[in-house]
């Protein structure tokens, strides 16, 4: 019997539809029926102008805020425990 040559191993197979492309995708219809659903122009008080724009716009633009200040606060957030505690100063007598 000649010795047996081993199989070269194949890569695993990457699955198409990953949870993250799952949820990729449902957020994708959401939002095109967000976008559908809202099409009509609603006015807009910006404090210190006034505007009117459509609602999905307006919707949108009040998440890409929320999601910025989200982030600015997360980044800063990360800077204070990079840096370690403060120092603690000595009590006063």
């Amino acid at each position: 019997m000649p010795p047996e040559q081993p199989t070269p191993t194949q890569p695993p197979q990457k699955r198409v539809w990953t949870a993250r492309r799952i949820v990729l995708a449902v957020l994708l219809v959401y939002g095109l029926i967000l976008v559908l659903a809202n099409r009509q122009t609603e006015p807009v008080n910006f404090v210190f102008f006034k505007t009117e724009g459509p609602l999905f716009v307006i919707v949108l633009l009040a998440l890409a805020v929320g999601f910025l200040i989200g982030w600015l606060f997360d980044d800063l957030r990360a800077r204070r425990r990079r840096k370690g505690p403060k120092p603690e100063s000595e009590p006063r007598a």
